[in-house]
């Protein structure tokens, strides 16, 4: 099979290191607290643009080079490339996408920290697109966590949604939940039986 990974949300727990680091930022700004802890990525406060960059150069780069993989992500994909499957990594991290310094130094941030964490792969793309992506690489599953992309994401192909406080109220067709590296495994075997 070819699997399609999402790194933010699925890779990383970054909502809990937004909600960690974006309560820090408010208390030692004065800002008004988190007003949606259940709405996806920044929209859980209604800051400006001014500020949102405040925080991203404060915490983005710390995140993207220093955050750890989720437990036993790296033990699992490994696992399923020994199994013959095909791995995708397949995001549109903020900056990741764009032609600028910016996004060239993410580009090589996200090469550097994949092999740190020891996550084996056949294939990385920064896609603003990924729906492009899963249907060029015919992906058969693709794990993902935005509430944002994966109602679009189930019309191309199977949806694993890695639960988070943001998602937790979707329920779609040609969709499967997940609550951890190991949950993915056993899952991805009983989607395999179904093929």
């Amino acid at each position: 099979m070819n699997i399609g990974i999402d790194i933010d949300g699925v890779l990383t727990n970054d909502d809990d290191y937004v909600m960690d680091t974006t309560s820090k930022f408010i208390f030692e700004n004065k800002l008004q607290g988190i007003e949606n802890p259940y709405e996806y990525e920044y929209r859980k406060f209604s800051w400006t643009k001014e500020i949102l960059d405040n925080y991203r150069k404060e915490y983005f780069w710390n995140y993207i080079e220093h955050e750890p993989a989720r437990k036993y992500a790296n033990e699992v994909i490994r696992k399923l490339k020994e199994k013959g499957n095909h791995i995708y990594i397949i995001t549109s991290r903020h900056y990741a996408t764009e032609n600028t310094e910016k996004g060239k130094k993410t580009r090589e941030i996200v090469k550097k920290w994949l092999k740190e964490n020891d996550i084996v792969y056949d294939g990385l793309y920064f896609s603003p697109d990924k729906t492009k992506e899963i249907d060029h690489l015919k992906i058969d599953i693709m794990i993902e966590d935005s509430p944002e992309t994966i109602p679009t994401f189930v019309n191309h192909t199977h949806v694993f949604c890695y639960d988070c406080r943001y998602n937790r109220d979707m329920k779609l067709d040609n969709m499967t939940r997940v609550f951890s590296w190991y949950d993915i495994y056993i899952k991805i075997q009983k989607f395999e039986t179904k093929l």
